[in-house]
């Protein structure tokens, strides 16, 4: 038990050392993850059918809904047409 104490405080310790802007980062492409996987589950779209309508691998797909990936502009508006969601907001 010890041990899991000892690893939670290296975890919050790491955590708070890390850059605002890079926890925002992270925060924002584990939800785009999340989202885009409830948008296949939806759809019964599978990661290698929005692959293949990508033009891209299914090993990236799965990348991505790993979480933590820089996602590009680009990127998230191929996504969000492919699966007919919007993955981003930005006011008028």
């Amino acid at each position: 038990m010890k041990q899991d104490v000892s690893g939670a405080k290296h975890f919050h310790e790491a955590l708070a050392a890390t850059p605002k802007d890079l926890r925002q980062q992270m925060e924002w492409s584990f939800h785009i993850a999340d989202e885009i996987d409830d948008a296949l589950k939806a759809k019964g779209m599978t990661q290698k059918e929005l692959a293949e309508r990508l033009g891209t691998s299914a090993a990236a797909v799965s990348r991505w809904l790993g979480g933590g990936h820089n996602f590009t502009l680009s990127t998230l508006a191929r996504i969000s047409v492919v699966l007919d969601v919007p993955l981003i907001s930005v006011p008028n």
